[in-house]
């Protein structure tokens, strides 16, 4: 650390510090221009990750400015003793990096030297500015891609047998979650028998228990891929149990029916969109489809269930993350590539599988033509688009050839970038954890190998271990919607010129998560009418919405009444200023711009027992716009799809409802209707903005109004009679509920006693998560709730209140005893304290009683801080997860013992800390200065009289990652970061609370502190004690 300190103090850094906001501003134009294709392009005024040079072995950074500078080297790589840390690569064989895209540059500039002589000589500044020179390198030469690569490629096969080679060397094989399953894919893709046994091996390593396997998602839908695919390659029955435990658990873990969460049994329906998680659930339905193959028990429900989920998806936008509407991005984080995978799997059914090919189809389009958003991504910063965009692109291999090619050869450069001096691959200008090996670089491995279809996934005939199964011919909308899967622009598109790469309209009109600046001379009528008849969704969609600003209405009702029900829908998109995710956008058309032909096409489309299910999507959201009148005139086609199968429709109906909130009388007509659809509504999504609806017009018109006096009772029937289902899926039920009563609650505070009792009506139907969080007492969780039955005391006032307050001491307090008994944690934090809260109501409860004789604010602390000793401990300060155990001084060994001699360290009172101590208007103050160092290790003691408790937990305030011991034993560890200050509860297991004696216990722990994003400057805060529960003092004895 103190290294780097010292480079980035370097007076000249910090001048040149000081004038890159204006040298961005000035050279920014040149570095984003009518050139930009890809999205990872590096903008002027931010830093970001590079990873490795390809071959070279030259691991770099860019830096504002887009200042390409050396990070690292290889030891023994081509680079390595030719360069030192800090030197800025300016350009590479005569190209100059300023003003272009430097992934580009360089990765093309190693597929030149590879294909030739393999030179490579850089144009290098030195770390503080003063010095230039020239550096050349030789790398090893592989010769040029062939025309046909990677198939009938010398280059593309010695990759594949040196990738192949590393990544079977076991460790590689170790971790058993994604990258162990890639790997185990990557193997098995080359189609070299050879990797059979290194294969074997890696699942004769899971557990012979197959239930410990465990229930994280993410690992469990990569490995039923790999392991199914081994099975049918080989079929070797040992590995059947592993494929049966997969098939099990994504029936017992299914939510709603269709998906699946990241990992465990619960499910947060606010999380993305009713909790789902599909990049990880994607990968399970594959594996059931497999499973299938491989001749399982695979739940017919649960499979049909999650093939209608995603399969619905295709054409719509790209696949999105939960159960909302597809998402407007050009790039799916390679969401598509996986259920394009799917649908191929799909397609080995026997009977009629066009439905699944068609698909198939138009979302490996989708992948090969989302170029532009390469490696782009949420969460995993893109890893996933690198992993299935080299699955799934060869889809087209056969149908579209020339756009196959041009995909590939657009992207040689990447490839080559993704390659190290080793043989190994890694996921080239990938930011999260800079597309290190262990992110699940062997992925890369199936762009060269997926051509090759040696995998079923990747279009590998069924084999002799295959068992038949049929799928549905037919499973979500009519004939028209098929229309969406083309992979074909309207003939119309050609009206206006030639073919153009996506990237030209995606940079000209934009897409969900970014809006160009318009410009009648740039968003001609013609390229937004050529782009309509587009073959990408949301090109479509994004033109249509540029002829909403550019005020072509005329055009846009004509596009209406198109044959195509693409283009149908591309005018109602326009209309509407779709927002994909959320639906409806915020500026659609006026209601007096709604003309009588909008309308007449509304009345068509919902008429035409044909019409595609997604234009009737569109045109139900279209007629809220309409007047009142004209809605209530529609009510017998509006009624229909309020039961329709797909809430999408049951929402856009709703939605279609709420627009005669325009006249009050007509509204309150149908206000029993709208009242009747939240009621029966089981998804979070759709309830989540009928809610929103009703929460606006109370607002609007007041509880007390006819109107407001409706949606309150409404609300409360919403509460009694909204359906809970069994068991694991209790939750999302629960949540509606919860939701509907938090509202009743917050709009009108006088119902909470009839909250309370429609809630102890049907109490055995909640889990207790849901009725914790459902009460919301102020201890329950780190955040105080601001709704729930309890924050409702705080509104209420005599007879109500104590009417409340004896319901939640009552029947409520002794439903929670009653659970508390039968849990098999019965110490769960968020249950023990709402049972000290209620108890509390009424009694003088101890509860969680910090042990020892004196306060935890009175204790002394003995501290000291310190910097890395070693480089290789060392972290740049943009890093956020930086807890890491560093080597210490000789003198420090032992530090958490009992016996540790720490008199000469500072002392202090807790909290200890430095630099800004509040978050979001939540402050704890620090006591005691940190000091200098980026660790630290702390100590107290504390005098134990008592030991009678029945639980013992830990109480920790910690911005970063920890170490704790007790006693001198390891009783916590955390390794991630928190925000918002607060002292969070860990519970001592029964073997850690055995370290606890009467007489003098020493607390220690070690931690580290943050840096600021941009500021670099520090901030750190620590402090802990140890609490015992006494439960007789809050359930009786």
């Amino acid at each position: 650390m103190q290294n780097l300190i010292q480079y980035f103090s370097h007076p000249l850094f910090i001048s040149l510090g000081l004038l890159l906001p204006s040298l961005a501003t000035a050279a920014g134009n040149n570095n984003a221009g009518p050139d930009q294709v890809y999205q990872l392009r590096p903008a002027e005024d931010k830093e970001r990750a590079f990873g490795h040079v390809g071959a070279t072995g030259i691991f770099a950074r860019i830096y504002p400015g887009v200042e390409v500078r050396v990070e690292s080297l290889i030891e023994g790589s081509p680079a390595d003793g030719k360069f030192a840390v800090g030197d800025i690569l300016t350009g590479v064989n005569g190209v100059q990096l300023q003003g272009k895209n430097p992934f580009v540059v360089l990765g093309n500039a190693l597929t030149e030297a590879e294909a030739t002589n393999g030179k490579l000589t850089f144009d290098v500044r030195s770390p503080e500015g003063k010095a230039t020179r020239k550096q050349t390198i030789t790398i090893p030469v592989y010769g040029p891609y062939s025309e046909t690569w990677p198939l009938d490629c010398a280059k593309s096969d010695k990759i594949v047998r040196e990738a192949a080679e590393f990544f079977s060397d076991p460790k590689w094989l170790q971790d058993t979650g994604m990258p162990g399953a890639l790997t185990a894919l990557f193997l098995l893709s080359t189609g070299d028998d050879k990797y059979l046994p290194t294969v074997k091996a890696y699942f004769d390593n899971f557990p012979d228990k197959v239930e410990q396997i465990g229930k994280h998602t993410w690992n469990n839908g990569y490995n039923g891929i790999a392991c199914a695919e081994y099975y049918l390659r080989t079929g070797d029955k040992s590995v059947l149990p592993i494929i049966q435990y997969y098939a099990d658990d994504a029936e017992r873990r299914q939510k709603f029916g269709v998906g699946w969460i990241h990992w465990g049994d619960g499910v947060n329906p606010r999380y993305v969109a009713g909790g789902l998680m599909n990049p990880a659930g994607a990968q399970v339905l594959t594996t059931l489809l497999l499973a299938k193959e491989c001749g399982v028990d695979v739940d017919e429900d649960t499979l049909l269930g999650s093939l209608r989920y995603f399969y619905r998806f295709a054409g719509k936008g790209t696949v999105p993350y939960g159960d909302h509407r597809g998402e407007g991005a050009l790039g799916s984080n390679g969401k598509d590539g996986m259920i394009a995978a799917a649908m191929q799997i799909a397609c080995g059914s026997s009977g009629d599988t066009t439905i699944y090919e068609e698909a198939r189809k138009h979302l490996g389009l989708s992948m090969m033509t989302s170029y532009s958003g390469l490696v782009v991504g949420h969460g995993d910063k893109g890893r996933g688009d690198a992993i299935w965009r080299s699955l799934v692109s060869h889809y087209l291999m056969d149908l579209r050839p020339e756009q196959y090619r041009t995909a590939m050869d657009r992207l040689k450069w990447w490839h080559d970038l993704s390659r190290l001096p080793s043989g190994a691959l890694e996921f080239a200008t990938l930011e999260w954890r800079n597309g290190d090996l262990g992110s699940s670089g062997a992925g890369v491995g199936l762009s060269y190998t997926a051509p090759r279809k040696t995998l079923r996934i990747t279009g590998a005939p069924r084999t002799e271990h295959s068992v038949d199964y049929k799928l549905p011919e037919q499973l979500w909308g009519t004939e028209a919607d098929l229309a969406f899967h083309s992979i074909d622009h309207n003939p119309k598109y050609y009206n206006y010129g030639g073919e153009e790469p996506t990237h030209i309209p995606y940079w000209t009109f934009g897409s969900a998560y970014w809006t160009p600046e318009w410009d009648p001379e740039v968003h001609t009528r013609e390229k937004m009418l050529k782009n309509v008849y587009h073959r990408r969704y949301m090109i479509r969609a994004q033109a249509a919405k540029a002829m909403l600003v550019m005020g072509r209405l005329d055009d846009l009702e004509n596009l209406l009444s198109d044959p195509d029900p693409r283009v149908r829908r591309a005018g109602i998109d326009g209309l509407i200023d779709y927002r994909y995710w959320f639906a409806m956008g915020k500026n659609p058309v006026k209601p007096e711009q709604f003309t009588p032909g909008m309308l007449k096409a509304v009345r068509r489309m919902l008429s035409d027992p044909e019409e595609s299910w997604w234009v009737v999507d569109g045109a139900l959201m279209l007629l809220k716009q309409a007047s009142a009148e004209e809605i209530i005139a529609m009510l017998p086609l509006i009624k229909p799809w309020t039961q329709h199968s797909d809430w999408w429709l049951r929402e856009d109906a709703f939605v279609a409802l709420s627009g005669t909130e325009k006249d009050p009388e007509h509204y309150q007509k149908v206000l029993p209707l709208m009242l009747d659809i939240l009621a029966n509504e089981y998804h979070t999504m759709p309830r989540g903005r009928m809610l929103n609806h009703f929460n606006a017009m109370l607002r609007k018109h007041g509880e007390k109004s006819d109107i407001g006096s409706t949606i309150v009772a409404g609300l409360k029937d919403s509460v009694q009679e909204s359906e809970i289902k069994d068991g694991l899926r209790a939750p999302e039920g629960a949540w509606n509920v919860m939701q509907a009563a938090k509202l009743c609650l917050e709009r009108d505070p006088s119902t909470a006693m009839a909250v309370a009792e429609m809630i102890r009506q049907r109490m055995d139907s909640f889990d207790t998560g849901s009725l914790i969080t459902l009460v919301g007492t102020p201890n329950s969780n780190a955040r105080v709730p601001k709704n729930g039955l309890y924050p409702a005391l705080e509104t209420l006032q005599g007879d109500q209140h104590d009417a409340l307050v004896d319901a939640l001491y009552g029947t409520y307090r002794e439903e929670f005893i009653a659970r508390i008994k039968q849990e098999e944690r019965p110490y769960d934090q968020a249950l023990v304290d709402t049972l000290i809260d209620l108890t509390q109501l009424k009694e003088d409860a101890a509860g969680w009683q910090p042990l020892g004789t004196l306060k935890p604010e009175d204790r002394i602390w003995r501290f000291t801080t310190f910097d890395p000793m070693r480089e290789e401990d060392e972290m740049h300060p943009r890093e956020r997860k930086r807890f890491r155990r560093v080597q210490m001084a000789q003198q420090l060994d032992g530090w958490q013992n009992v016996d540790f001699d720490d008199r000469a360290w500072r002392t202090g009172r807790g909290p200890i800390g430095k630099g800004p101590d509040e978050f979001r208007g939540v402050q704890i103050p620090n006591v005691t200065d940190w000091g200098e160092g980026e660790f630290i290790i702390m100590r107290t003691t504390f005098e134990v009289e008592d030991l009678d408790y029945d639980a013992f937990r830990l109480r920790i305030l910690a911005r970063q990652g920890y170490d704790v011991y007790l006693n001198g034993k390891l009783v916590e560890n955390y390794v991630w970061w928190k925000d918002m200050p607060a002292y969070r509860r860990f519970p001592l297991s029964p073997q850690e609370a055995k370290l606890l004696k009467k007489g003098t216990n020493v607390l220690a722990a070690y931690g580290n502190m943050e840096y600021h994003k941009k500021t670099k400057e520090p901030a750190a805060q620590m402090d802990l004690y140890v609490e015992g529960l006494r439960l007789s003092d809050i359930i009786g004895d």
